[in-house]
């Protein structure tokens, strides 16, 4: 859900902003021209994929949609906050918990019970197989674990540990609603800017910590509001309006969503470093240290106390630093990379700017590096100088104008017409039989 920004990532998306302009916009000719090769451009992504040493997995808030869960612009769509004429950057806000947590628990519980009802869709699982076969225990991956450096959790300030390295995958993510912990490993893994699964002090008192795995909050769908009674039991039913939609077109909310169960939830994430229970005796959790106001350490607007799982970007960092190293003292050969980067929009633009920095980063290290940018409305490079159309890098990008998961299912069927000696070209006749 939320589309805000860390300080480093913001950072890191202001710098890269003055160097590379404003998000590139598609003219009415290329909208047609992309409309038109969406197909060809999915085989060249296969072709890219099937070659690469590394993938790099870049996701916003599109991919999300892709499970039908409600993005930024629809999840205040709902009538407790159209009658007080809230949208979701109004009620995204730190200030609610203090001047009205009825409210304030009541978008963020109803968040939760949506993404712990709702399964992620099948494309994580086809992301995850193409890891499993190609990037995670290739002579490269272990490699790059022994190189990476060891990034030291802190069991009393963290919410979990993570003892594996990462090998030659990495996700890079703004998405809150902890999805990929149900395919990937935590060691692969970066949420800059938090997720619902995890929680913190409105104040002072450092550290994070896990939700309990049965913990439920209690939402009145009337009027959006959970008060600080009890929460649900853990065998209760989660409160989710089951929606019959199957497109995104149909714009799911809060509180209405594909729902469905989650068959593998969390099934990745670690065990919690510490017994978190007495945080969420009530409704409204607590802290687990002071017992004052608890909130989840998700990044809002305005937001000066979000607490980040600090060893998750560290670990980022370290992994970035390996593989470049590696492409350095690599002289025997070129290392190949692909940037996958799925449902990244143009209005905090984090996870654009990262897709891109990696991309500059790994083509300066020497690598032969491509971003395929998977987006229905803004597929085109931004970098002016470089990746945008006439930038003198302008071919490292391939542009996909289409939704996520659809994009995944034809990039998938070529990946097999190419392991049977296919051209690419005839690996596009694949992707187009893909409705």
């Amino acid at each position: 859900l939320a589309q805000t920004a860390c300080s480093s990532c913001l950072a890191l998306a202001f710098a890269c902003r003055r160097a590379m302009g404003s998000i590139s916009i598609p003219t009415e000719e290329q909208v047609e021209q992309l409309q038109a090769g969406v197909d060809l451009a999915c085989a060249k992504a296969a072709d890219a994929i099937s070659k690469a040493d590394v993938l790099v997995l870049c996701t916003g808030v599109g991919f999300s949609a892709d499970s039908c869960l409600a993005v930024c612009a629809d999840v205040a769509q709902v009538p407790p906050y159209k009658d007080r004429g809230s949208l979701y950057h109004d009620i995204c806000q730190p200030s609610y918990l203090r001047d009205e947590p009825d409210l304030f628990w009541g978008f963020w519980g109803q968040c939760y019970n949506d993404y712990r009802e709702t399964a992620p869709h099948a494309g994580y699982g086809i992301i995850d197989r193409w890891v499993e076969e190609r990037f995670r225990h290739s002579d490269l991956a272990r490699s790059l674990r022994e190189h990476t450096s060891e990034v030291e959790d802190r069991p009393k300030i963290e919410p979990y540990q993570v003892t594996e390295r990462p090998g030659a995958f990495y996700v890079f993510t703004s998405n809150v609603d902890a999805h990929h912990f149900d395919w990937f490993r935590p060691s692969e893994i970066w949420e800059c800017h938090g997720n619902t699964e995890i929680y913190q002090f409105s104040a002072s008192c450092p550290g994070v910590w896990r939700a309990p795995d049965g913990f439920k909050f209690r939402v009145d769908q009337g009027t959006m509001l959970a008060d600080s009674g009890e929460a649900l039991s853990p065998g209760a039913e989660l409160q989710v309006v089951v929606t019959e939609k199957k497109d995104i077109a149909d714009k799911p909310c809060i509180g209405q969503v594909s729902g469905g169960g989650r068959p593998h939830t969390l099934r990745y994430m670690p065990a919690p470093s510490c017994d978190a229970s007495a945080g969420f005796a009530t409704n409204q959790p607590t802290c687990i240290h002071c017992g004052g106001p608890g909130r989840p350490a998700i990044l809002m607007f305005g937001d000066s106390r979000w607490q980040d799982v600090d060893s998750q970007e560290a670990r980022w960092v370290a992994w970035q630093r390996a593989v470049e190293e590696f492409i350095a003292d690599t002289k025997d050969k070129v290392v190949r990379i692909v940037i996958l980067e799925l449902g990244a929009g143009g209005n905090v633009p984090t996870v654009r700017r990262t897709s891109e920095a990696c991309l500059k980063n790994f083509l300066e290290s020497g690598a032969d590096a491509h971003l395929v940018r998977v987006n229905p409305d803004l597929p085109l490079g931004d970098d002016s100088d470089h990746f945008a159309p006439g930038g003198d890098e302008s071919h490292r990008i391939i542009s996909v104008m289409a939704r996520g998961l659809r994009s995944l299912q034809k990039i998938d069927a070529c990946v097999a017409r190419l392991q049977e000696g296919c051209t690419v070209e005839e690996a596009a006749e694949a992707a187009s039989r893909v409705q």
